[in-house]
């Protein structure tokens, strides 16, 4: 992917850096809805639907690496109910991205199926449902 180039020729702070990705995540999505909306862009379904997948999974890992905010140097620097909380908070979203992937997985199939199904009814080419794909 070309982020990943992108990333090392950046020498910003890395909060900086994070709340940029956010806002460029945030950027993506809304896209995303824009362009669903256009019936030409179906063909792109199933692929889309496996990037999803691939975002949520890589989410759900950002926030795991999140869960450490309320430490510095290995020292707790709120107080221990905000920080079991928040704990809590991040655990909860973890397992929530952690069901949305799954549930990505579960639509990603059945959009590849009618997918298939319509590419075999018009004859047109289903090479845009293959996406990137992931192995557990």
């Amino acid at each position: 992917m070309h982020l990943t180039r992108e990333w090392q020729a950046r020498k910003r702070p890395a909060d900086n850096e994070l709340y940029d990705r956010g806002c460029d995540l945030v950027e993506a999505a809304m896209a995303i809805r824009r362009l669903s909306e256009d019936r030409g862009a179906r063909g792109a379904v199933p692929a889309l639907v496996g990037c999803i997948e691939s975002a949520l999974h890589e989410l759900s890992r950002a926030v795991s690496s999140l869960d450490g905010l309320d430490e510095v140097n290995g020292e707790t620097v709120v107080p221990q109910e905000i920080a079991r909380r928040m704990h809590r908070g991040f655990e909860n979203l973890g397992l929530a991205l952690a069901d949305a992937e799954f549930a990505s997985a579960a639509a990603r199939g059945l959009a590849e199926r009618t997918a298939a199904a319509a590419a075999q009814a018009t004859g047109v080419d289903g090479a845009a449902s293959l996406g990137p794909r992931r192995h557990r």
